[in-house]
């Protein structure tokens, strides 16, 4: 292999590129030595953690951030199809697995309480299940969170024999959308401008009036709930209060291929109407519970996607939210991260509904999937936890992570993530815009995820956060660095959100095709962030084009391209993804080109770094994020820390010496600072139920000037050692089981 010629300074010769600079050569962005030292040793001084965490004080009480959940839905045994419901021996249950809160179903396909314009579980009689409840919860300590169906399909029989006024009409004089769900009988649609509003309204208020209840949990606020097709209901309400405000009646047709484009308009009308509809609905329920308890107001919000997209006047009227799915500890580290960026507490599922409720299936995954919720600010919620009752021999994988979370309290109320690197969390590609290979692909999901989950492997203080943060200056002016990996589309206010970030000295890392396409998914000539990336795209022509051409793969991508690193000796060769064909333009640097295997030789940009303002500014073409998320090969997620922290201008502001299978998190409240240790090291499915310790860990962490450290101790009294070398805190823990967790007090 021929080096690529030296120019400039006199380049810095390391063993391998990805132990050294990118920058040393080319913008002095390192003046401050934080990765200059021996080959191969990381003699970097981790950066003050911010002043401040990144969401701004909430509202929410701090019980929602300490809850250990269980979740008691009635859609399922022990309500159906027959009742088996024993309060006292869930209650009893619960507090020997130290969980302190339970979510309580009002309604399932029935009632379980008394006093409502709803049918009531068959066998309940004179019972009212949430009283009983409560009665056995609360001498035990374990707070009672009623679950309010809303807007959700009822037993069949409800919605066409008893109150056939609830009913969703599919069709003019029809009835509602049948369905089955679970065991038992069949379920309807039912429509909010009936006299369902009322009878629900009515539930609501009796719930929060005459139970002793600490908070209400609501099913998610999503119009047209399980409605079929083009979601339309031709009930009374729904055509009189449509046509009264928009002077137009709902369209009809048998097939859905009948209606005309006029007629789709209108039907889009409606549904911005019903919409409109429940969020005044919404609204009224919120004035109505705080009017008799200030209590938090929890939803349903199914996941990151969905709260990307959510009406803002629902998440402003919801105090905390409810995963239902967690997917992977990755991805559960990040949706949690996400919510917390945004301010709202977050109860994701442990574990999810499957179709043997009777049965625990859980194990080590459960213990983790526990233990990884709270490590980055979320409240653990069990799925389907009413077997427990009668299996104690399958509590342990519960009852010790709750045990733990029971007996540091005091270190998670309160606690923020400490802001570092800000992944921004999206997922929409626009039309042409994703690429696939036979085995790889490069989107937008999969680079997002894979920036994130590039520095949380690489022990990268990294908080996942929604695109929404773009629009609130205040909230991302904490972190060091913003990273856009692959986010296509910003409006002009956020670009000139994120110019202002990076002006005032934060760090922007963009990838691939970040500011690319415009508001009706056309792709543009230009860069939006074209003034802070200082690339241009082009179009490969001649000699380029039939090069680029030439150097395609039948497996989808490119094939013997790399990205090398210019002005350094024996630089490694970084294999190159999908690419956009950019220019450098004043102002900025190239510090890596795509380069062909047979001979390095430089075909376009590859890393572009430029400074603007106080900040500094690095442009990736290629999506090396999403080659990272299907492979996880490590030099990809070495290359993608490296800029991270080349934008941030500052180390993060913890190191660890460990596997990239060990998870870190740092929180804070004040001056108590807790670092989170969690392991990954198997999967977690074995059978055996063995977790692999991890040993000799090292920590450094940087103190802030003016602050001592007063006390150093461990959430499970793991022995550590501990030296301080100036401003630098070093501990070492010879063993890590399951998890641990770093308690530094500061004074």
């Amino acid at each position: 292999m021929n080096a690529p010629s030296k120019s400039g300074p006199a380049a810095i010769n390391r063993r391998t590129f990805l132990k050294h600079s990118l920058f040393t050569a080319t913008t002095g962005a390192l003046a401050n030595g934080m990765l200059l030292g021996q080959p191969g040793a990381d003699t970097s001084v981790p950066s003050e953690p911010a002043a401040r965490p990144a969401p701004l004080p909430s509202s929410t009480p701090h019980w929602i951030r300490t809850a250990r959940v269980f979740l008691i839905d009635a859609y399922q045994p022990p309500f159906a199809p027959k009742l088996e419901y024993d309060a006292e021996a869930l209650a009893q249950t619960m507090s020997e697995m130290h969980a302190n809160t339970v979510r309580f179903a009002t309604m399932g396909k029935y009632a379980t309480i008394q006093g409502v314009r709803f049918s009531t579980c068959p066998g309940l009689g004179t019972r009212d299940l949430l009283a009983e409840t409560i009665a056995a919860a609360k001498p035990r300590g374990i707070r009672v969170v009623p679950y309010i169906s809303t807007g959700h399909k009822l037993a069949w029989s409800m919605v066409t024999k008893v109150y056939p006024e609830y009913a969703q009409r599919t069709r003019p004089g029809g009835g509602p959308s049948r369905s089955h769900m679970y065991v038992g009988e069949d379920h309807g649609t039912v429509c909010w401008n009936t006299p369902y509003r009322q009878a629900y309204l009515d539930l609501v208020e009796h719930v929060v009036r005459d139970y002793e209840i600490d908070g209400l949990y609501f099913d998610t606020w999503r119009a047209f709930y399980f409605w079929p097709g083009l979601q339309l209901c031709y009930c009374d309400g729904c055509r009189t209060g449509f046509r009264k405000a928009s002077g137009k009646e709902i369209p009809w047709h048998e097939k859905e291929s009948d209606y005309r484009r006029a007629e789709l308009e209108t039907i889009a009308e409606y549904h911005h109407w019903y919409k409109e509809e429940l969020i005044g609905i919404l609204q009224r329920v919120r004035r109505m519970v705080k009017s008799h308890k200030d209590i938090p107001l929890i939803y349903n919000i199914n996941d990151p996607e969905k709260l990307a997209h959510e009406d803002p006047r629902i998440l402003a009227a919801m105090d905390a939210f409810l995963y239902e799915r967690g997917r992977t500890l990755l991805e559960r580290a990040e949706g949690v991260s996400l919510a917390r960026a945004a301010g709202l507490g977050v109860w994701p599922y442990v574990g999810g509904y499957n179709n043997w409720p009777r049965v625990i299936r859980d194990g080590l995954d459960y213990q983790q999937e526990i233990f990884a919720t709270a490590a980055f600010g979320g409240a653990p919620i069990i799925a389907q936890p009413y077997a427990y009752v009668t299996q104690p021999e399958a509590r342990k994988w519960v009852a010790f992570p709750f045990s733990v979370l029971e007996s540091r309290e005091e270190d998670l109320a309160g606690f923020e993530n400490v802001p570092y690197a800000a992944v921004v969390w999206a997922k929409e590609d626009p039309p042409g815009h994703a690429q696939s290979g036979w085995f790889w692909k490069a989107d937008v999901r999969s680079s997002t995820l894979g920036a994130f989950a590039a520095c949380l492997y690489g022990h990268v203080q990294v908080s996942s956060v929604p695109e929404s943060l773009l629009d609130q200056p205040e909230r991302l002016a904490p972190y060091r660095v913003l990273y856009l990996a692959d986010v296509p589309r910003l409006t002009p206010q956020r670009v000139a959100n994120v110019r202002q970030f990076v002006e005032n000295g934060g760090g922007l890392l963009a990838s691939y095709a970040t500011s690319l396409y415009g508001a009706k998914d056309e792709r543009l000539e230009r860069f939006a962030l074209e003034e802070l990336l200082r690339v241009r795209p082009v179009h490969p022509q001649g000699e380029l084009a039939a090069t680029l051409k030439s150097y395609q793969c039948m497996l989808g991508g490119p094939n013997d391209l790399y990205l090398l690193r210019r002005d350094a000796l024996d630089s490694a060769l970084v294999p190159l993804w999908f690419f956009e064909p950019v220019e450098a333009l004043q102002g900025g640097s190239t510090v890596m080109d795509i380069v062909t295997g047979d001979g390095c030789r430089r075909l376009l940009p590859g890393v572009v770094v430029s400074n603007h303002g106080k900040g500094r500014v690095i442009y990736l073409a290629s999506s090396l994020e999403s080659l990272y998320s299907s492979t996880r090969q490590s030099i990809f997620g070495q290359l993608l820390r490296e800029l991270v922290e080349e934008a941030a201008g500052a180390p993060p502001p913890f190191r660890v010496e460990g596997p990239s299978t060990l998870i870190a998190n740092l929180s804070s409240n004040g001056d108590r600072w807790v670092l989170h240790l969690l392991n990954w090291s198997t999967d977690p499915e074995n059978d055996g139920g063995y977790l692999p310790p991890m040993e000799n860990v090292s920590v450094r962490l940087a103190i802030p000037e003016g602050k001592q450290v007063r006390r150093v101790s461990s959430f499970l009294e793991t022995p550590l050692k501990q030296k301080q070398i100036g401003r630098n805190l070093r501990l070492h823990l010879p063993r890590i089981e399951a998890c641990e967790a770093v308690i530094i007090q500061l004074s």
